[in-house]
């Protein structure tokens, strides 16, 4: 936790868009190496899709369906920080192992705002908690989204008691007026809030400084904010560990030219448009 914050890394689940999720061993155990060393909350892998809908990814793509592979790949480095995937409920979606089965602690159930259908998404919700896993809800393409909308999301989720909702900015057009409302209504329902901030007008960080001084309970970043399905690039790790005078060392400068390399490496499997 970093200033009373949840923070997840997302940058093995957003670069996935540009690597199909294929990433070498030792590039996901630096990233998690990484996180840890820095009170990082979640490293976020990728999603629980369907591999039938979906073929040819790599094991992040399938976390219900690769649990010996990823147990593999982290079991000699996880510690504190935990692993997260999101459960995208608008695609055809793998059968969830229970937690006390999976390598993975944490669900984000991923919904399109205006897509979203309230009695699935509480259907999604309990499952994931009835087989033991820490869930939040992620709403994307929330830009667009009324207080009205807004105030009916943080209302259902406090009755799942889910503790945080998170807020994506896919289309990158969240102003300040928007954050402060959107964290004013959660507030007032008595639920977290958090940010996922895309940077396609270089609006990310001025709206990251707003939200935290707000008080925002969430927020989410990427190394070298690189990823997303769009290449629109999201809030950096860069910027949060430097705002709040968190060492980046030697191992950032590993991190970043690995990934660099991953995305040059396993470009002929992206899944980016």
């Amino acid at each position: 936790m970093i200033a009373k914050m949840k923070v997840f890394d997302c940058t093995l689940r957003e670069v996935g868009y540009q690597t199909g999720w294929h990433f070498d061993k030792k590039v996901a155990q630096d990233i998690y190496r990484f996180a840890e060393a820095r009170h990082i909350d979640y490293i976020e892998l990728g999603f629980f899709h369907n591999e039938a809908a979906d073929p040819n990814r790599g094991d992040f793509r399938y976390c219900s369906l690769r649990g010996d592979e990823i147990f593999d790949v982290f079991s000699h480095v996880k510690n504190r920080t935990k692993l997260s995937a999101m459960r995208d409920i608008q695609r055809p979606l793998s059968e969830l192992r229970p937690k006390a089965d999976s390598p993975i602690d944490t669900i984000r159930i991923l919904t399109r705002s205006h897509e979203t259908d309230m009695n699935k998404l509480e259907t999604f919700v309990a499952e994931a908690q009835n087989l033991g896993y820490e869930v939040y809800i992620n709403f994307t393409s929330a830009g667009n989204n009324s207080p009205e909308m807004t105030r009916r999301f943080a209302e259902c989720a406090k009755r799942l008691c889910v503790p945080i909702i998170y807020f994506a900015d896919t289309e990158s057009i969240m102003t300040t007026e928007f954050v402060n409302s959107t964290i004013d209504i959660c507030r007032e329902v008595g639920i977290g809030v958090g940010m996922h901030f895309h940077d396609k007008n270089g609006r990310a960080d001025a709206l990251a400084d707003f939200a935290i001084k707000k008080g925002v309970d969430g927020i989410d970043v990427t190394h070298i904010g690189l990823g997303g399905k769009w290449r629109d690039g999201n809030l950096t790790m860069e910027y949060l560990m430097k705002k709040f005078g968190i060492d980046l060392g030697f191992e950032n400068t590993v991190v970043r030219n690995e990934i660099i390399e991953q995305v040059i490496k396993y470009n002929q499997f992206t899944a980016a448009e």
